[in-house]
């Protein structure tokens, strides 16, 4: 009897899982090559940015389905095949790292330039700088200038740049 009641619980639970509704993967990647490393992915209820075949503008949408061929946003239906180009300054991840690469290279910069000034000032009691001291901050305000033009802007759908649906769905 007492073996009983841990199966009973054990199909039960097992049945209520089973009658559950199952929902598949439905995703829009932009994708350079084989890598995965570089694949950007849009999910339903996500904001798209971008430049439909035949026109010269750009298109802000909402994504609210996907299909296995088409994308239904909020005033458009479109495939991936039309789409020209997609703006990634937002929704890329890579985008978001350099960022504070470059925010952290000039908060190097300023610390170290306030770090010569206040040292300078305590030490010598005028306000003189040092041409290392100057150099080096100044590389690098120059580091985190270039290294925040680096950013990613733009996916143009050509070449070994592909606009893929991921459409998976599992039924019981």
């Amino acid at each position: 009897m007492k073996n009983l009641i841990p199966v009973t619980l054990l199909s039960l639970l097992l049945g209520c899982v089973l009658t559950l509704p199952t929902y598949g993967q439905k995703y829009l990647i932009l994708q350079k090559g084989g890598n995965q490393k570089s694949r950007i992915t849009y999910h339903e209820g996500d904001l798209i940015r971008y430049q439909p075949k035949d026109l010269n503008f750009f298109i802000d949408d909402q994504i609210l389905e996907i299909k296995p061929d088409y994308l239904i946003l909020r005033e458009n239906i479109i495939r991936p095949e039309n789409i020209a180009i997609v703006d990634v300054r937002y929704s890329d991840e890579r985008n978001q790292t350099i960022k504070n690469l470059s925010t952290l290279t000039a908060a190097a910069g300023l610390l170290l330039f306030t770090a010569e000034t206040i040292n300078s000032i305590y030490q010598e009691g005028s306000l003189s700088y040092s041409t290392g001291g100057i150099v080096i901050s100044s590389s690098l305000f120059v580091g985190s200038f270039v290294l925040s033009k680096l950013k990613r802007k733009y996916f143009k759908n050509e070449g070994r740049n592909k606009i893929q649906i991921i459409h998976l769905e599992f039924e019981n």
